[in-house]
């Protein structure tokens, strides 16, 4: 039971490497794989566009609360605030930090964007090529399968085993062909009986014939 299962993994194993070392299914395999890092690469590319937009919006609301915080202080200023003045100008400088904190967030994305767009770039360049060897490659995987089955074919039939098998397929062949001729020739005696008394009837007729014409010469005579 032990040695049976051993068998069944091995079995197993081997199928799986046979199939790894597949051409054909490596080349689909890889099509497939450069396939999903595209469709990987456009979502992030989809996520981080989405990103740097909302960074952008974010800028710029902040930006406006800037300007809106620095009117709030002139006015305050004119009315003689100057420490509502103070509070609206500290305000306003915490949404400029803010807006640079979002503007940098965003040029930061768009980075990553260009980069990711590179990539993409690469990856449908890559997958184009591949593509367009697919077929002559599969072709070429078909064509070495096609000579190692040949090859091997040959050999069974040129290997020894082989060849003594077809040494004894003749030999049988030789034996029929003896017992056909043998059954015709006892088929053929068998005819030559079915007309024996036919058979000397005739001769005996030919014998006399033969009998008459003799004693015909025999009469003549001399001289004539």
């Amino acid at each position: 039971m032990i040695k049976r299962v051993r068998d069944i993994v091995v079995a197993t194993v081997h199928e799986v490497l046979d199939h790894l070392e597949d051409p054909r299914a490596m080349i689909k395999q890889y099509l497939r794989d450069v396939e999903n890092e595209i469709n990987k690469a456009k979502d992030a590319i989809i996520r981080h566009q989405v990103m740097a937009e909302r960074f952008e919006r974010q800028a710029e609301e902040a930006l406006r609360m800037a300007a809106r915080r620095k009117m709030q202080a002139e006015q305050a200023l004119e009315a003689g605030e100057e420490e509502l003045a103070r509070k609206a100008l500290s305000e306003m400088k915490h949404w400029e930090a803010r807006a640079d904190q979002y503007r940098t967030c965003a040029d930061k994305t768009a980075g990553q964007v260009r980069e990711l767009k590179e990539q993409l770039s690469r990856l449908e360049k890559k997958y184009q090529e591949l593509r367009d060897k697919k077929d002559a490659l599969i072709a070429r995987a078909n064509a070495a399968k096609t000579k190692q089955r040949i090859h091997t074919t040959l050999h069974k039939i040129d290997s020894e085993s082989a060849i003594r098998g077809f040494e004894r397929m003749e030999e049988r062949i030789a034996q029929m062909e003896l017992q056909a001729n043998a059954h015709a020739g006892e088929n053929a005696g068998g005819s030559y009986l079915a007309y024996a008394d036919e058979v000397e009837k005739e001769l005996a007729k030919m014998r006399s014939r033969r009998s008459g014409s003799a004693q015909s010469d025999g009469g003549q005579m001399p001289g004539n």
